[in-house]
């Protein structure tokens, strides 16, 4: 059974081995540089996603900067949507729905804690794993952008609200 659970400051260490691992460092890019994006999240903005209790994966997530989306091309995102990073960091856990499972469970919470219209992922198009995980969770492709740091990228967006 895949849950989300609050994060902890002894989750750090953990959160490190996976930033460093190929399979999560490949697509999340500066183990470092992530660490200290993990380090400044608040506490009602990040997860673990458990397995039956163990801790297998990430996700966090945060409201978009209209400004910073239009700096990209992104205007077709609305304001107050929620950007969303995820990996599965286990990587005998990686490959088994905890994904789509762990985003389905975040998608639940947005919808019932916030007025997010859309909730929104970005992976490299060569990503393909993720980009399947994504449409197993509801995610439909709405646009590509060049990324700065990550080259070409699809959009995946799951509208909150009818």
């Amino acid at each position: 059974m895949i849950t989300l659970l609050p994060v902890k400051p002894a989750h750090r260490e953990t959160i490190a081995e996976w930033l460093h691992s190929d399979h999560v460092s490949t697509w999340w890019g500066d183990p470092v540089g992530r660490l200290e994006q993990f380090d400044d999240t608040g506490p009602d903005n990040h997860a673990l996603i458990a397995s039956d209790g163990r801790p297998i994966g990430y996700l966090r997530w945060e409201t978009v900067d209209p400004s910073t989306l239009a700096s990209v091309g992104l205007d077709a995102i609305p304001p107050r949507s929620v950007d969303i990073d995820i990996f599965i960091g286990a990587m005998d856990a990686a490959g088994k729905g905890a994904g789509p499972a762990a985003l389905e469970l975040l998608f639940a919470r947005l919808a019932e804690t916030t007025d997010a219209p859309l909730a929104g992922l970005c992976r490299s198009v060569k990503n393909v794993r993720a980009h399947s995980a994504f449409r197993k969770a509801g995610c439909a492709h709405l646009t590509d952008f060049d990324a700065p740091v990550y080259g070409p990228c699809h959009v995946f967006v799951r509208y909150l609200r009818k």
